[in-house]
């Protein structure tokens, strides 16, 4: 695991500070420079200038978009040096744009109601964990043992619901953000 760790800080090393994504991972290590992901049994595949590479999902703590748009290095470049403009999208009738924004502000809603349920859960989680190592004062090793392998069940759902909690708040920015081009 460290070697493989090692080998990504390396990978990571040369790559820009333009990142669509930023992964934190469980041993407070970061990788920026990730232009996507996707999550896909257990796994997350991360995707950045240089290649693309798995990580199990386990180890990650959290996935946060930053504000720095992403480059599209596909889009062709003139002789000068200017990247060609693409063409402009065509503007939907007031209609679908009205439409569209019921749609987006439904959408909006039912995210924001999961990501109340994930505050509570994880709020509930992070009470039983506190409320079980707060029981004593001192634990001899063994006990120390007993007590993390009582909690890795708790932890383990902690994480899972805060990964689910950070990819409904990157959905709940997305929708906004489509939102606030519709007006």
């Amino acid at each position: 695991m460290v070697q493989a760790l090692l080998f990504l800080f390396i990978l990571l090393l040369s790559l820009p500070a333009d990142a669509a994504y930023t992964i934190y991972l469980r041993n407070g290590s970061t990788i920026s420079g990730v232009s996507s992901y996707e999550r896909k049994d257990g796994e997350v595949t991360i995707s950045f200038g240089g290649g693309s590479m798995g990580i199990p999902e386990k180890d990650i703590a959290k996935i946060e978009e930053t504000d720095v748009p992403e480059k599209d290095f596909r889009t062709p470049t003139v002789s000068g040096g200017q990247e060609e403009t693409p063409p402009a999208p065509i503007a939907p009738e007031a209609g679908d744009k009205s439409e569209r924004r019921e749609t987006l502000q439904a959408q909006l809603d039912e995210v924001n109601s999961e990501i109340q349920a994930a505050d509570a859960e994880e709020a509930r989680l992070v009470k039983a964990i506190n409320d079980r190592k707060g029981s004593r004062l001192t634990y001899n090793s063994i006990q120390l043992r007993q007590l993390e392998a009582d909690l890795a069940p708790l932890q383990q759902e902690l994480s899972d619901i805060q990964v689910k909690k950070g990819g409904l708040l990157q959905q709940k920015s997305s929708i906004e953000g489509e939102l606030r081009t519709l007006q």
